[in-house]
């Protein structure tokens, strides 16, 4: 059986910088938590939280753009 390496995003390097413990998540080193659970649910309630969804590929095919700007709260497109 062939071993498969498992992947980095590319916010890999700050999460580890930032004391992240990393997991190994659908192939991707993925951080699971920085400090405390209370701790960071303080933090998330008066400040804001980010979730990285890059390890979870690219829309493909007709309203691509449209379904990525749903897993973002800022648009990606300026008009």
């Amino acid at each position: 059986m062939k071993e498969v390496e498992t992947k980095k995003t590319g916010l890999y390097d700050f999460h580890v910088s930032h004391g992240a413990k990393m997991v190994e998540f659908a192939g991707f080193w993925m951080p699971v938590q920085y400090t405390s659970m209370l701790e960071e649910h303080k933090k998330v309630r008066t400040t804001v939280g980010v979730f990285d969804v890059s390890h979870m590929g690219f829309p493909h095919g007709r309203n691509r753009s449209a379904r990525t700007e749903g897993a973002r709260i800022r648009q990606l497109h300026h008009h």
